[in-house]
This record gives structure tokens, sequence and C-alpha cells, in this order.
């Protein structure tokens, strides 16, 4: 569905002023991050055996010959098991798929690389996280403890949290906002998704506002058994985010403010371009209601509707930092899913890097908010793979610092 004409039509009303003020932003998942004090309890936890009470379906610490390592369990059916603060056990895996049981000394190294790689490499005045338990674990990996920055942070909620940092030089914070409506709180606690995050900056006189997603997952693509409107345990949960999603967005761009939409979508917005079905299951608008008989096939053609004028936002193209080679992998995958071995080149060391290179994370920017290069996927070369190691006291452990690249564009206004 290459229906570009809405955004065609934003991009010539925009012109490019000289007084422009450029400011760097930056998306990243990073993973099921934590901060380090927490991550060691986690570890304990895991390391730890469990025996299954089948009658409750759920396991409780034991031992003998039917017990397992916590590594091994579904850490949410553990008895007691706090989702707030505590992740699942099987995070990492090495290159043969098997669990990493994970050491603190591992957990340690990966914290310093994971802020040796942001220092050097992430760019950004701005950052959204995604998938993070909270401001501890951001300022950890961020220069000076992340003393040159602010926070706007998601409390509460499971542990896969949003936080935004922007250095405190950038701008002064207006308002931080967690919009709940999108966790959909009215289903049971099992499908409840995680909330978006707002952020409104005041930076020389003008409102910027950042909305930050980490929306449903394992419902990529229409091409890839991930239709919208279909049946199932995930897709019809993002189906309902999308309306929640849409007013939020209206709202928050119902002002003068400069608006930013950036996150973890978990759906592959340019598969969703190129798909021939309709926006809406019955044929209609995608600005009409969404009713049970008018299902969105297209959450980004829902999104950017040009309904009302104000809310009309423009996804910004994508490229690659990687070689030719790489690069063109990037452009084939916006067309259709790659097979299993173009996506293990460009998730490979000398590419890429990561596990989920391109699909999930987008970028994009309202009314008055201009950018010229598209947003870049990062590269985080062999940062993103996992090794077990050898040594008790996993010194030689090497945990990946994200299945994610962070993505980054600069913006103007």
């Amino acid at each position: 569905m290459l229906r570009f004409a809405v955004a065609l039509s934003w991009m010539l009303a925009c012109g490019f002023s000289a007084q422009a003020k450029d400011v760097t932003i930056a998306s990243w998942n990073l993973g099921w991050h934590m901060d380090l004090a927490t991550a060691n309890q986690w570890i304990d936890l895991c390391s730890k055996r469990y025996v299954k009470d089948a009658t409750a379906d759920v396991w409780r610490e034991g031992s003998g010959p039917d017990s397992k390592p916590g590594w091994f369990v579904d850490a949410f059916k553990i008895d007691g098991w706090d989702t707030t603060r505590f992740p699942v056990c099987g995070v990492y895996r090495d290159r043969d798929n098997k669990i990493v049981f994970v050491k603190p000394a591992g957990y340690q190294e990966r914290h310093k690389s994971l802020a040796r790689y942001v220092a050097s490499s992430v760019p950004a005045d701005i950052i959204a996280f995604q998938e993070v338990n909270g401001e501890d674990s951001i300022r950890e990996i961020l220069p000076d403890h992340g003393n040159q920055y602010d926070f706007c942070t998601v409390v509460g909620y499971k542990v896969q949290r949003i936080v935004i940092a922007w250095k405190k030089s950038v701008g002064t914070k207006i308002s931080c906002a967690v919009e709940d409506p999108v966790s959909l709180p009215g289903n049971p606690e099992s499908e409840r998704p995680r909330p978006g995050l707002a952020l409104s900056l005041d930076i020389d006189g003008t409102t910027v506002r950042i909305l930050s997603v980490h929306l449903k997952s394992r419902c990529v693509s229409p091409f890839e058994n991930g239709r919208l409107a279909s049946p199932g345990d995930h897709c019809p949960i993002l189906q309902q985010q999308v309306e929640p999603l849409e007013a939020w967005i209206e709202r928050e761009t119902s002002d003068d403010a400069k608006v930013v939409l950036m996150g973890d979508f978990n759906r592959n917005f340019w598969h969703e371009l190129r798909d021939l079905s309709p926006v809406r299951t019955d044929g209609g608008s995608p600005a009409s209601p969404h009713i049970p008989a008018s299902l969105t096939n297209s959450l980004i053609e829902d999104l950017i509707d040009g309904a009302p004028a104000t809310s009309v936002m423009r996804l910004l193209d994508e490229h690659c930092e990687t070689n030719e080679v790489g690069s063109l992998l990037c452009d084939v995958s916006e067309s259709r899913p790659l097979d299993r071995e173009e996506r293990a080149l460009l998730s490979a060391p000398g590419y890429l890097g990561c596990g989920n290179p391109v699909g999930l994370d987008h970028i994009l920017v309202g009314r008055g908010v201009k950018n010229s290069q598209g947003a870049k996927h990062l590269s985080i070369g062999d940062l993103g793979s996992s090794i077990a190691g050898t040594k008790p006291d996993g010194s030689d452990q090497k945990l990946a610092i994200s299945d994610h690249c962070p993505i980054v564009a600069q913006i103007s206004y």
C-alpha cells in the first residue's frame, strides 16, 4: 500500500529555515536492561532451583531430581516472582541458542561495554530507551553517571519500561506523563502491553514533545503471519492499541509543539505501506471510528490518516550504518521479509550486529519538524552476541548489550 500522498504533501509544505535549531534524537530498545544492584538479585534468583507445582501451574523453590535451575524456568510462573523488578531468566543466549547462566562479573562487564558504546557511538541530545527497569539503569551507562542529563521515566507497571534521557544543556522539562490507555488497562494483567511516555521540553522557547512507545510484540509484518486484523494471541492486542495510540497522538499534536514519535513499534511499517490490503477491513476510511466491523490492517496508515490535519506525521526514511552489502539488505528488507541467511548476515558483527536489525524501530516527526537525511540504524558490531565463558566467576563471560540497534536522526525546527 504505497499511499504516500499525505506524507509527500506534508514534506512539500515544509520549508527549511536558516534559523533552524538542530537536535539529534535516538531510540534504543536495550533488551531487559537492569541496574547492577537489581541484576545481581536477579542472577541470584535465577540461579536457584525450582520444582513445578502442576496443580497450581507455578514453580516453587525446591530441590531434588525434578528441580530445575531458574534459567530453564518461565520465571513469570515462579511463585512470588516480582514482575515489576525482574525479567525472565533466559534473556541471553549464545550463537547456538543456548541459555547463558549470567554471572555478576559478566553483567558488570556488559554495563561497561554498553557505557563505552553509548559514549562513543550514540551522539544524541535526546535518547528514548525501551525495555529498561528504570532511571538508575540508564544513569549507570551514561557519561558521568548521567549527571549531565535529566530523565522522564515510566514508574510502576512491569519491568520493561521506557526512560527518556536528555542533556540538560538542550532544554528544560515542561512535563513528563505516562500514557496509561496505551497499556490497555481494561485487559487481564497477562494481556496488558506497555504504556506510552510523553516528554515536553522547552528548547530555546519552543515546545518540543517526545512521544515514545514499546508496542505489543509478535505481530510484526503482514508478509510474515502478522496480519494486524487476524486472530491469535498477539495481533488482537496490538489491534487494541491502535485506537488509544491514535487518540494520544491527536491530543499531543493539537497545539503548536514540535512532536516526535519514536520507539520500538514491533511493527514493520514499510511492509504495511507495501501491502495491497485496504487500510480498514471494511474498506472504509482510516479516519473513521474504530469499531469491530472496521479493524485496521495498517497501523502506520491509521496513525497518519490526515485527520485532524494537525496530527499528520511523517515516517522518516531509514538507512543502515554498514557496508554496501548490508545497506542493500536493509533496502531489500523494506519490500519483503529477509530470509534466514540474509537476516543472519545483517545481524552479524561485520554488519549491524543486533538480532533485530531492522523493521521494528522507527521515528516519525510532526508539523514543523524537518529532517533531510532520514534516520540511521547504527551498528553495534560484535557487542550484540553472548558467550557463556568457562571461568566460574564469569570474568570471561560476554553478554549482548542489546538485541536491537539504536536508531538515530537529526531534526530541526
